[in-house]
């Protein structure tokens, strides 16, 4: 079995494939401070509950945005794979095919590399990628496969709880879908202002991207 790991500086993602079938998807919590000993335990009880052992995995590829965090996971890791040569830590140094045009290629993050190569696995370019996290990050890439930079953008969730810490009577809220587009009361104006005032934005910067 493949272990993919996207380390995020609020959740750690792994899917594990076998072939390009998806045999599980699971998260923890991001623990920068914490040691690979740490790791080793909280994800190989993880994928113990999804019935992966060390000795079904045939290889590991981790993407990681927490650069304080990533030689602790390359470590537990490759002692969970059983061999540091079984385990893949992406970069921007790593030939993929994607012709990265930004003015200096090793400040990309690793997970707009593998988003740009997974988009051009099934879509024709040009394209446009969005991947809503903790931050929004906005990739443009042209008919000839080059990367050409994009847009970083305060996440949702970010953006949401800037506005509630620095305000004294706007609670916290969960992101559940709006019941309209005019709220009637803080609750229902605030959930309906993040979601729709982040697609707008989202909308307006794909047309301008276009143009």
């Amino acid at each position: 079995m493949l272990i993919t790991v996207l380390a995020e500086n609020s959740h750690i993602r792994a899917v594990g494939f076998e072939g390009e079938e998806i045999r599980f998807h699971a998260s923890v919590q991001t623990e920068p401070r914490q040691t690979s000993d740490y790791y080793i335990l909280v994800l190989t009880q993880l994928f113990t509950l999804y019935g992966v052992s060390g000795e079904r995995i045939t290889g590991v590829v981790l993407a990681s945005v927490v650069p304080q965090l990533t030689p602790t996971l390359i470590d537990a890791l490759a002692r969970i794979a059983g061999s540091r040569h079984k385990l893949l830590s992406l970069s921007s140094g790593i030939k993929t095919g994607l012709n990265i045009q930004m003015e200096n290629p090793a400040q990309i993050g690793s997970d707009l590399i593998v988003a740009a190569v997974a988009a051009l696995s099934r879509f024709e370019p040009p394209l446009i990628i969005i991947d809503m996290g903790t931050a929004t990050t906005i990739s443009a890439i042209d008919r000839n496969k080059n990367f050409l930079g994009g847009m970083i953008i305060p996440g949702l969730r970010v953006s949401l709880d800037s506005l509630t810490s620095r305000t004294s009577q706007l609670p916290k809220i969960s992101l559940d879908p709006p019941k309209k587009v005019i709220g009637s009361n803080t609750v229902d104006c605030m959930r309906s202002g993040i979601i729709y005032s982040t697609a707008g934005s989202i909308d307006g910067v794909i047309d301008r991207i276009e143009e």
